[in-house]
């Protein structure tokens, strides 16, 4: 079965294609946030290279965030409507999990971190066990120095990745001697990953339905939080 996978949390644009060998090709555009402009493009442009169409596809995988409140939404509507069109089930998986994913077989503690603005930044706790992500803390929109807080007594090796690691210096995150920094290469979560984390919701056909599915925000947007405090709604 192919499956079509999407990603649009992040700054990157990432669409994929695997199928149950291997991954057939992915597209990521990591620049100035173009989703609205890029994504149907790329699928088109990496179904074309493949010499694939809609109906070769069997399902379709796509991350629901947290991260960019309009990616996602651009991401999540091209899914629907790709579903909707060819009759097609969805399976979806946060953001976080993505990005952690990314590092398959870590055995230390992953910590993915997003900018949530506002100083916070969305985070969850991450480790692998028998190949399986294993998820250690729930996500949370946390600060660095809280992050901190609940590492302190950790002796596992930790690993730190997300957008975090270009709005911080090495200094500010390493502040324990078993705290290493994911390379770039790391730190964007990649549609290709999607359908190797669902494997098993794939494989036993437990898909999303398009209807009640909806971005994981956790916040309010910028937006918003501007109008209520322009308004007097926040002190």
């Amino acid at each position: 079965m192919k499956i079509l996978s999407i990603d649009t949390s992040s700054n990157n644009c990432s669409v994929a294609v695997v199928d149950e060998n291997a991954m057939l090709g992915e597209i990521n555009i990591n620049y100035n946030l173009q989703h609205s402009v890029l994504l149907m493009p790329l699928i088109e442009e990496l179904l074309t290279r493949l010499d694939l169409k809609v109906k070769d596809l069997g399902a379709l995988t796509v991350s629901t965030g947290p991260g960019s409140f309009t990616g996602l939404r651009i991401g999540l509507s091209a899914v629907k409507g790709l579903a909707l069109g060819s009759d097609l089930p969805v399976f979806a998986s946060d953001a976080l999990s993505i990005l952690a994913y990314g590092v398959y077989g870590y055995g230390g503690v992953l910590v993915p971190m997003v900018d949530a603005l506002r100083g916070g930044f969305y985070t969850g706790f991450y480790t692998f066990r028998n190949g399986k992500l294993i998820t250690l803390m729930e996500p949370a929109i946390l600060t660095l120095a809280e992050v901190k807080e609940k590492l302190e007594k950790e002796e596992k090796e930790i690993l730190i990745l997300g957008d975090i690691v270009d709005k911080m210096t090495d200094e500010e995150l390493k502040f324990k001697e078993n705290v290493s920094i994911a390379p770039s290469s790391l730190n964007i979560p990649r549609a290709s990953s999607i359908p190797y984390l669902l494997g098993e919701r794939i494989r036993s056909g437990e898909s999303d339905d398009i209807h009640s599915l909806v971005p994981v925000y956790m916040r309010k947007s910028q937006a918003e939080y501007e109008y209520e405090k322009k308004i007097g709604m926040l002190k």
